[in-house]
């Protein structure tokens, strides 16, 4: 594994923990971009819905910014269609990645956490929500 994929992964890993440990119970999202030598980070909250193997999201930035991911869920494999809406750019690019769903006992204010991760080897997509109890 690389320097720069572990970098990365790990700045992926503590976006998602931050905005997971928040008390937010709606989905949240991160956006993570690079550009050359820097990265973009864009959060906001998400609108997931999960049936029948089919993945579709809406996402609103805090800048106003709205994207949407639709794909296909197999097991823990994503295969997904990322788009930013009125945007030239990341029309139906294709991301991949994997989809998480952890269940426990014993905290009051949840019962488990569900979580989406997807990239394109170059930027990545984390979402993820607490299930309420």
């Amino acid at each position: 594994m690389t320097k720069p994929f572990r970098f990365r992964t790990t700045l992926l890993f503590l976006a998602l923990c931050t905005l997971g440990f928040a008390g937010e119970k709606d989905w949240a999202f991160v956006w993570v971009s690079s550009n050359a030598n820097t990265y973009n980070i864009k959060q906001g909250k998400a609108k997931v819905t999960i049936k029948n193997g089919r993945l579709s999201t809406t996402m609103i930035s805090s800048d106003g910014v709205e994207y949407k991911v639709v794909g296909t869920i197999s097991g823990k494999h994503v295969d997904a269609k990322f788009s930013i809406i009125d945007s030239d750019y990341f029309v139906n690019a294709p991301f991949s990645g994997s989809y998480e769903k952890k269940l426990w006992s014993g905290v009051a204010d949840s019962k488990g956490r569900e979580s989406i991760t997807l990239s394109d080897g170059w930027n990545f997509i984390g979402l993820t929500h607490d299930i309420a109890p």
